[in-house]
């Protein structure tokens, strides 16, 4: 309870109560919603091979409370309502840019249908959902278009100019030692002796491994390894068990053969003119 309170900043008992009033909880929802969070996260998988005749099965309304209850706690409603706001945001983008509007397919409109039926809790019936499913799936489909148009090779290609250093793929060999004083010693062998770094490690029985990533997905390390080049050693590093010693093997700069960092780009490039066009259109009343 103090962590969900902390997380939203709702510190005094006054506020909190508010809070709840204005979504039309108590701090009984709130309660039941902690446990059942404890109960899934203690059944782990066993959620996932849970039989959904229950849900079929479960009163209606209770469900829909329950279910309400859950997406407004969760976040969920609020990452729904930014989703629907940043496809009608990409709509209004297209139509700026002189772009026709797509019309929905018969199969957009129906997998939307289906997945309200699919859900009973919504509160939707099948005539709510068939009344607002082409405007949703119309939505989406601008999305796509609008996507479709502001991506381009060259504007790929720009965006990973300018992530030259952090969407590096570094590959380096890894050792952890359990104390920084072998660590050191490591180190010496390795810079004053010319000892290979697996070597080192078979000798003082330390956990050896290669890892790969690019700069950006290691925080911890990014800054090191946008400095170091192949053959470079890096450390003693304070580790989580113990302390590390860091050997590039090898780097590649981003390119656009890289489907992985392609669909990145893309990402951002979609995502900032998105943004260009939701400035000043949505006003998020609550983010907490």
């Amino acid at each position: 309870m103090v962590a969900f309170r902390r997380a939203r900043g709702l510190l005094a008992g006054e506020e909190y109560l508010l809070w709840l009033a204005d979504r039309a909880l108590t701090p009984a929802d709130v309660n039941a919603y902690l446990a059942r969070a404890a109960l899934v996260a203690q059944a782990g998988d066993e959620v996932a091979r849970a039989d959904p005749g229950e849900l079929a099965r479960a009163d209606p309304g209770e469900l829909a409370a329950t279910m309400g209850a859950e997406a407004t706690l969760g976040g969920h409603l609020h990452r729904w309502a930014e989703r629907l706001a940043y496809s009608a945001a990409a709509a209004r983008g297209l139509a700026a840019a002189g772009g026709n509007p797509p019309a929905a397919s018969q199969e957009a409109l129906n997998a939307l249908i289906a997945a309200v039926a699919a859900h009973p809790a919504s509160g939707l019936s099948e005539d709510d959902a068939r009344e607002r499913a082409p405007r949703i799936a119309s939505l989406q489909a601008a999305e796509k278009a609008f996507a479709e148009a502001v991506v381009t090779r060259e504007r790929i290609a720009g965006c990973l100019a300018e992530h030259r250093l952090d969407w590096q793929r570094v590959v380096w060999d890894e050792v952890t030692f359990a104390g920084e004083g072998a660590a050191r010693e490591a180190a010496l062998w390795v810079r004053e002796e010319g000892m290979a770094l697996a070597e080192v490690a078979d000798l003082a029985h330390a956990a050896a491994e290669v890892r790969e990533a690019y700069c950006a997905d290691v925080p911890e390390l990014s800054s090191l390894l946008v400095a170091a080049a192949p053959g470079d050693l890096a450390g003693p590093l304070a580790a989580e068990h113990g302390w590390r010693l860091l050997r590039v093997r090898e780097r590649t700069g981003p390119a656009l053969e890289d489907p992985g960092l392609a669909e990145r780009a893309r990402g951002i490039l979609v995502r900032d003119a998105i943004d260009r066009h939701l400035a000043g259109r949505v006003r998020w009343h609550d983010e907490r």
